[in-house]
């Protein structure tokens, strides 16, 4: 990469300092936060355990509810013991793993505390409830807490970004796209001028490292910050489940290949079965209603079945509700050829901003809402698809790739919804696109899988970036 002062800016982000919010405001947001909506979900468990008790009768005693809200309120220390108060760093992915473990170690150990030392005491019922509903509201909340924080810039702390300038005006661009971390760059230094740039609203420094770091007298001991982040000009690697190990004098970060590891891609497609089940089955309804809307205002078969490539590089028929006209192939090529403007938007992402091959007000409607994408439940059990991964190409798209790309797409079933599906969707260019597709490979887990898929029902729901 050119370091260069005219070296172009990352894409993906904006390359500029900004003031860091009041230290104390999201700490202050997030414990209240936790405690009201813990309460809230302990009530919930206590309102469903006496709405069973007609069936099922027990006495809830106020000193078995002051109990159990008392150990309930233990939790948010669980929170900050894994940082999470205010988990500045922690991608989000890492937070909804944290969130969620921390949940249930910590409902799990008041179970057996409640086995061992008060002889069950406390209602099963209850501690059920509150378990099922606190695992999925509480990583819910948090994550909606952060984004509110972040649009109202409550969010973060202040970071220093030392290197040369090209290569800390890329740092500052990446961080301001993933305000979400809560890194805030809000100065710049030469390496050199680091150690005398302490401030008191700046508690991280970040060190982008030169190609040769040898010939330079860098002291990371030198610098006077509570963390110091040295970035090296490595580009395309993995960055999750990434582990720092001391090799003697010598620095080795082990990388963990989750995809590689049977057993994850067994859960992965255990957990695909279970969910496309229960999926399909609840959404039957809706597409049958689609079908209907779709033969009502358009000549032509309701479903659309094309071809595509798929795991290790075989062909399937993926399966959608039809949203375009039957005449769409040529319909494009007109519009392409008619429209220098129209045909550098289709270069830039395969796309086009007002779609006329699509089937007016149903087929806008079907698009928008990804309700066309329903009927690829089937792919998913059928083991064709999953329900999150790269998705699956025409091929004159799938031609624009890199050989690269094209490699690492293919070690993975394709998936209904992915990164692309949540980071703006027909929004992105190709570049961003195959960007997005090789992270996702190389940073598998389940916690990824689930983090995109809450973040595509939001983008779903909201009619976000959908063409």
């Amino acid at each position: 990469m050119s370091d260069e002062a005219g070296a172009p800016e990352n894409p993906v982000g904006r390359c500029e300092l900004r003031s860091p919010p009041p230290a104390w405001v999201s700490v202050i947001v997030l414990v209240v936060g936790d405690v009201v909506v813990l309460s809230a979900m302990l009530a919930l468990g206590i309102i469903f355990r006496q709405w069973l008790g007609r069936w099922l009768p027990i006495e809830i005693s106020g000193t078995m509810m002051l109990g159990l809200f008392l150990a309930t309120l233990c939790l948010p220390l669980g929170y900050a013991a894994a940082q999470l108060y205010p988990g500045y760093g922690q991608s989000p992915v890492e937070r909804l793993r944290a969130r969620v473990m921390v949940t249930l170690s910590g409902f799990g150990a008041m179970i057996l505390f409640d086995h061992l030392a008060q002889d069950g005491q406390w209602s099963r019922g209850v501690l059920l409830g509150v378990v099922l509903l606190s695992v999925v509201i509480i990583p819910l909340w948090d994550r909606v807490a952060v984004d509110v924080m972040v649009r109202r810039h409550l969010w973060g702390e202040g970071v220093l970004v030392a290197g040369s300038p090209g290569r800390r005006r890329r740092l500052v661009a990446i961080l301001n796209a993933q305000p979400e971390l809560g890194w805030v760059p809000a100065r710049e230094a030469e390496i050199e001028d680091a150690p005398t740039s302490r401030e008191k609203a700046i508690a991280v420094a970040f060190v982008v490292l030169p190609p040769n770091i040898l010939g330079t007298d860098l002291n990371v001991e030198d610098f006077p910050f509570r963390q110091v982040i040295l970035v090296p000009e490595v580009e395309g690697v993995q960055g999750h489940w990434v582990r720092a190990l001391a090799l003697g004098s010598s620095l080795g970060l082990q990388i963990q290949r989750n995809l590689l590891v049977r057993r994850n891609r067994l859960l992965k497609r255990a957990f695909d079965v279970v969910v496309a089940a229960l999926l399909l089955t609840l959404t039957v309804p809706a597409m049958a209603l689609a079908a209907a809307a779709v033969r009502a205002v358009s000549v032509g078969p309701v479903l659309f079945v094309q071809e595509r490539i798929g795991f290790r590089g075989k062909a399937f028929r993926m399966w959608k509700l039809r949203t375009m006209r039957a005449d769409a192939e040529d319909t494009l090529a007109q519009v392409i050829e008619a429209d220098p403007q129209v045909n550098a938007h289709w270069q830039h992402s395969m796309k086009i901003a007002w779609d006329p091959r699509v089937v007016p007000v149903v087929g806008r409607f079907l698009r928008r809402f990804s309700i066309d994408e329903l009927p690829q439940f089937w792919n998913v059990l059928r083991g064709e698809m999953s329900l999150v991964g790269p998705r699956p190409l025409p091929d004159y798209h799938l031609r624009r790739l890199s050989p690269l790309a094209i490699h690492l797409r293919q070690q993975v079933l394709p998936g209904i919804t992915g990164l692309w599906q949540i980071s703006g969707r027909s929004e992105t260019g190709l570049e961003e696109q195959e960007r997005l597709d090789v992270y996702y490979v190389r940073n598998w887990s389940l916690w990824l899988d689930i983090h995109i898929l809450s973040r595509t029902l939001s983008a779903v729901l909201g009619g976000r970036g959908a063409e």
